[in-house]
């Protein structure tokens, strides 16, 4: 017994001696020029011990390393890159003998960080790497040329841990303001080709964001210290603004390997103003071994959106993508990508070039979309004002343009077409617009330098075919646009039904549309556009008017007989016109409607503005038969008021026997004849002869 209490004391007296020897002939301040000289070399900065560096031998033997800085170079806002109060480094001591710093741990607390970006563009960063890799040059060549020489002090460090550590980032260019506080992060061990874990908890704010985040890893170094293994990642993120509330946001990464598939899962459950999402997805992802591309493949982004400002009140809206990012090249190629909006879905490819002007490039095309099942509902006015309005503009009286209606006076905002260069193709097998169903639709579109084109449109509609082509420049203070299209043998009635719920025109359009203006407003449209529009429709019909009706009804009342009551329907041959749009105002000169039985010439303009209309049109009889010879070559004025949705026809009796005597005359003997029959004798009565004679002026004059 005696024996093992001697051989405890020895040993302890052993270490209690080597403790001391340590202490007295290894004086741990003479690390300081080693480590200054080092890290002078590296980075070319200024390394600054201004505590002691003392030994440690509780709980373990160790250095205490005090206040330390690491300088900034002249013209940032802080003098130190980084810096912190206190470092503790447990190291091995039969190391120490052979000139090799062994650190087991190095814990900092209070370390900080301050990154700056000047708006002149340079970091306090720039030059490290550089730096850098200009030593371990020379260390390399000295190693090589001098490698008989005595050995130089070795560092290592087994593990790392930041305990509320803080860092400050600033870019004077954007104007951002980052702060990490409360910065802990744990690295059990620092040993190439060993799989150590790695934690880490930070919160912070960016800017008016504020957020915190926390995670852990295992991970794995090269030797070469260059490259890095990963694997069970997780992390965690929740972060709030004055508009967005991140609840939280996951990521996982099953392993991380340079060249090697990684599977990734993400979700972000949160909201911004009246809406709420949820969204998750998976991918594989890989870093080629350059570190220069990452490639990803089978990524799925699944979006469960719920709010008031989507056009319904629910949307899973999903993205399936494959894609590459070149990153010295700053170039994104998507091989392909498919995004399914409840049902409506949209397939393609394209490219992204981070630039100064971002350059985009795109083929989308569909089987089917309805734009129609996006837009919100149209309201529909019922106050008072609006229903005297309404009823004040289907007054017969009312034929002037001083009606107003309610249009939009609301510009969209087109800015982001100064910053954007885009070119690309889509394509929809049918689309429905405004009820109106297009088929097999084409579109080559560009935007640059503020100017949005459609250098090519084209689409088949209701039996024909539209082609054309237009442009939009937001370089002045209205946009300014110009439209030309062609209309080629379409089916006029169902798209003007579709369309408009007008049943007033049938027939074979062909329409050349050529018109420009500025501002895209609906009240700017309809105050600024001018050009043309020339119409030629062939075998069709104007319902709502039988204009030999009301011929013969005209007739019928001269004669006293009865009315016909036949169909509100006037067929034609052929109806062409030019419409020109000045400022509010489409007018024709040079409308005319053909047809076996008359000819129709009219004139007149409507208000683009209240949809009014003041139109005067001539009637013509040119056939015989069906109880129209006498009438025969005499014209008609019918004028036409009211509005677009509630046009009025009117035929002018005055103007009919103005300049036909026969007629003229007849109508006199029958409104005499009416008279006796109404008055019997007393209608030879002065008076009743005089108040007769007022009508038939009245009448004819």
């Amino acid at each position: 017994m005696k024996k093992i209490l001697y051989i405890l004391l020895g040993l302890i007296l052993l270490v209690v001696i080597g403790i001391g020897a340590l202490v007295t002939f290894v004086n741990p301040n003479q690390f300081k020029p080693l480590l200054t000289e080092q890290v002078k070399k590296m980075t070319g900065r200024d390394l600054v011990i201004n505590g002691d560096i003392n030994w440690r031998f509780f709980p373990t033997l160790g250095l205490s390393v005090g206040e330390t800085e690491f300088r900034n170079p002249k013209g940032f806002a802080e003098p130190n890159l980084v810096q912190f109060k206190q470092a503790d480094l447990s190291v091995s001591v039969l190391p120490l003998l052979s000139q090799h710093l062994d650190i087991g741990e190095m814990r900092l607390d209070g370390a900080h960080v301050f990154v700056q970006t000047l708006a002149n563009g340079h970091t306090n960063l720039d030059g490290l790497m550089a730096k850098k890799a200009e030593a371990e040059t020379t260390t390399t060549k000295n190693t090589i040329t001098n490698h008989d020489q005595k050995a130089q002090w070795k560092v290592s460090v087994a593990g790392i841990k930041l305990v509320n550590a803080s860092a400050d980032v600033r870019n004077d260019q954007t104007k951002m303001v980052a702060q990490l506080n409360h910065v802990n992060f744990t690295l059990d061990s620092f040993q190439p080709q060993t799989w150590t874990k790695a934690t880490f908890n930070v919160q912070g704010h960016v800017n008016a964001l504020t957020f915190s985040a926390q995670g852990s890893t295992d991970l794995n170094l090269a030797a070469n210290y260059k490259n890095v293994k990963l694997k069970a990642l997780s992390a965690t993120m929740s972060m709030i603004d004055g508009n967005l509330d991140i609840k939280n946001a996951q990521l996982g990464l099953d392993q991380f390997t340079l060249g090697q598939w990684s599977n990734v899962t993400f979700s972000v459950d949160g909201k911004v103003p009246n809406l709420n999402f949820d969204t998750h997805g998976v991918a594989k992802m890989k870093l080629a071994p350059d570190h220069n591309v990452i490639t990803v493949q089978g990524l799925k982004i699944t979006n469960d959106l719920v709010g008031k400002m989507l056009p319904r009140p629910t949307i899973n809206l999903v993205v399936d993508a494959d894609a590459t990012y070149d990153i010295s090249q700053k170039l994104a190629l998507i091989s392909q990508v498919t995004i399914n909006a409840n049902g409506t879905k949209v397939a393609g490819s394209g490219s992204y070039l981070a630039a100064a002007i971002p350059d985009i490039r795109f083929a989308l095309s569909s089987d089917n979309i309805d734009v129609d099942s996006w837009l919100p509902t149209k309201s529909v006015a019922t106050n008072n004002n609006t229903a005297k309005a309404a009823a004040a503009m289907n007054s017969p009286a009312n034929t002037n343009f001083n009606t107003k209606t309610d249009i939009s006076t609301q510009e969209p905002d087109l800015s982001a077409l100064k910053n954007i260069d885009l070119a690309g193709m889509i394509a929809i097998k049918q689309l429905t617009v405004d009820n109106a169903d297009i088929a097999n639709v084409k579109v080559v579109t560009s935007v640059k330098q503020g100017i949005a084109t459609i250098n090519r449109f084209e689409a088949n509609l209701y039996g024909g075919k539209v082609t054309g082509s237009a442009s939009i420049d937001v370089n002045s203070t209205l946009p300014r646009y110009h439209l030309k299209n062609t209309v080629s043998n379409v089916d006029l009635l169902p798209l003007l039904k579709a369309v408009a719920n007008n049943k007033l025109l049938a027939g074979k359009a062909n329409i050349t549309t050529d018109l420009r203006g500025h501002g895209l407003s609906e009240a700017n449209i309809r105050h600024n556009i001018v050009g043309s529009i020339k119409v030629n429709v062939s075998d069709g019909s104007v319902y709502g008017v039988n204009i030999p009706d009301l011929l013969r009804n005209a007739k019928a009342k001269l004669k006293g007989e009865a009315e016909t009551d036949t169909a509100k329907k006037t067929d034609f041959s052929a109806l062409t016109a030019t419409l020109k749009l000045d400022h509010g105002i489409a007018a024709t000169d040079n409308f005319h409607l053909a047809s076996p039985l008359i000819a129709i010439v009219g004139q007149g303009k409507t208000s683009l503005v209240n949809e009014s209309i003041d139109l005067m049109i001539n009637s013509e009889i040119v056939a015989s038969g069906k109880g129209l010879d006498k009438i025969k070559g005499i014209a008609v004025p019918i004028h036409v008021t009211g509005t677009w949705q509630q046009p009025k026809y009117n035929l002018n009796i005055k103007d009919l026997f103005k300049n036909n005597a026969e007629l003229e005359s007849k109508a006199k003997k029958e409104i005499n004849r009416g008279l006796e029959k109404l008055f019997g004798d007393k209608a030879k009565d002065d008076n009743i002869k005089n108040v007769a004679d007022k009508l038939l002026k009245g009448l004819f004059n």
